[in-house]
């Protein structure tokens, strides 16, 4: 059995594809991680932080069965003490169960600071998201843990009454929304 690495997009260069003719058995122990192989390399310019570091971010999609509306950019937030309410339309087309309710709400309790930021789909698709080439994918709303390189983006954050840390972030069709907070709650309002 032969086999082949391939498909793994460099934001910006184009992609690499790697063919591989030697047996799996014996290339394992060449990888780093036998269970996954992979190969290394440097450009001669310097990539994003994300190709040069062990400690990358890790997602976790959170909304698997509802989302914002593709075509809403009608962000609205409002602000309750230590709660955080971000509403948008819900996606009527994906989830069904959202074609009566004119507006969903996300909850986020506990949020020390929040952030809307310009990456909107095309800044993602050329690269200028931190995160790109990391999310599994653009207009999804995520919990992310690890190396999340707040210091990549410019936009101030804006700070709240909470004290919660874990990393929240919400692709929409014009902005992104980043939230640190302790949890976050959806609520549908019709």
């Amino acid at each position: 059995m032969r086999s082949c690495l391939t498909g793994w997009p460099l934001i910006g260069l184009g992609s690499i594809a790697v063919l591989v003719n030697e047996p799996t058995e014996e290339l394992k122990p060449l990888a780093r991680h036998p269970d996954r192989l992979w190969v290394t390399w440097k450009p001669k310019a310097d990539l994003p932080w994300h190709f040069e570091t062990d400690d990358l971010p890790k997602f976790i999609r959170l909304n698997e069965d509802w989302n914002a509306h593709p075509n809403d950019a009608g962000l609205r937030l409002e602000e309750r003490g230590d709660e955080l309410i971000a509403r948008v339309k819900p996606n009527p087309y994906a989830y069904r169960q959202y074609e009566n309710i004119p507006e969903i709400a996300v909850s986020f309790v506990n949020c020390s600071k929040y952030r809307v930021t310009s990456v909107n789909d095309e800044g993602w698709y050329s690269g200028q998201c931190r995160f790109g080439g990391l999310a599994p994918e653009w207009g999804e709303f995520y919990e992310i843990s690890g190396n999340v390189q707040d210091n990549m983006n410019s936009t101030p954050w804006i700070k709240m009454e909470g004290v919660g840390a874990k990393h929240f972030h919400f692709y929409l069709k014009d902005e992104t929304l980043e939230i640190k907070a302790q949890d976050w709650v959806l609520k549908s309002e019709s």
